[in-house]
């Protein structure tokens, strides 16, 4: 559900250890929250979660 209206857009496996990522499109960091708390497993008690913000890396865009 949450592809389809398009909050979710990447989800990742963890190589090192039984976990994952996913790569959210929030509007800020208190809508990543109630889309992370919305998932079952996190109503259930069952899932831990951190939200960590990003922004472009300017490497990419000064080199272009």
């Amino acid at each position: 559900m949450l592809f389809a209206v398009q909050k979710v857009r990447e989800l990742y496996s963890r190589a090192d250890e039984k976990s994952a990522i996913l790569v959210l499109e929030p509007k800020d960091d208190t809508e990543a929250r109630q889309i992370v708390e919305s998932l079952p497993l996190a109503q259930l008690g069952m899932l831990s979660f951190d939200i960590y913000g990003t922004k472009p890396c300017r490497g990419f865009v000064a080199n272009l």
